[in-house]
């Protein structure tokens, strides 16, 4: 098992995966690191196919990312994962991203959660043997994320309204559409002049086809913290570190 440690797999940042800024949109980035936990979660034996027989799936619980630059278009990139840590129920899971030239350009770290689909609640991986959970000692020098406080009650609001296109086959909304729904957020103009840094999710409850949340975003110098709230009660928390962007985009 010792091959499967680490897991790579290398990209190429086509014209029409590109943002506004010539760049990898970070909701693109958030795709790739399910598709490369996934490929990994195959390799291992322990993916979906192997877990959905014992009616059990992985699922994203926390994520947080910190890059010093995105893959600009037309450039090689390639995402390296390896599990940190892992218990019966969660499995800590972290990522090296290395652009064209090789180098180290961020890192991610994640928590993934096993949870029974029928039940919809947290699942119990004991049954499944210890040297499916190859754990790595490479380090990672990203933080864990800490917990979102309360936002203040003068935070903007927004409401949404869950449509087909932000469901996935778990029938839940898919984690890269709630991000999508926090950067709309912001305009154009302020993705030209301002960079994602670092951004932390939680993923705390999942919403469904047809719901309305609320979208709340407080913002304060070079920090944003912001939240989806379904029913008064928070699904999905960020905190977003924004540096200016090194060149304006045009």
């Amino acid at each position: 098992m010792e091959q499967n440690v680490e897991f790579t797999h290398c990209y190429y940042l086509t014209a029409g995966e590109a943002g506004a800024q010539s760049s990898m949109p970070l909701t693109l980035l958030v795709q790739r690191v399910i598709e490369v936990a996934t490929e990994h979660a195959n390799a291992l034996g322990i993916g979906y196919a192997t877990l959905s027989v014992h009616g059990i799936a992985w699922v994203l619980s926390k994520i947080s990312i910190e890059m010093q630059r995105y893959p600009d278009i037309n450039e090689d990139y390639c995402l390296t994962t390896w599990i940190e840590s892992y218990n019966r129920r969660f499995c800590d899971r972290c990522f090296a991203v290395t652009g064209g030239d090789g180098q180290p350009i961020g890192y991610i770290r994640t928590m993934w959660t096993a949870i029974d689909v029928e039940r919809r609640c947290v699942a119990d991986l004991t049954a499944f043997e210890q040297d499916a959970f190859p754990v790595s000692s490479r380090s990672c020098p990203v933080a864990k994320p800490v917990r979102l406080p309360a936002l203040p009650a003068d935070a903007s609001v927004q409401d949404y309204t869950f449509k087909y296109c932000d469901i996935d086959f778990n029938r839940h909304v898919n984690s890269v559409r709630y991000l999508a729904l926090v950067l709309n957020h912001w305009p154009l103009d302020h993705f030209d002049h301002n960079t994602i840094r670092r951004i932390d999710i939680c993923y705390h409850h999942e919403c469904h086809f047809g719901q309305t949340v609320q979208l709340r975003v407080a913002s304060q110098g070079h920090e944003s913290e912001c939240e989806i709230v379904h029913d008064g009660v928070r699904a999905v928390g960020l905190r977003i570190s924004w540096a200016p962007r090194a060149v304006t985009a045009r």
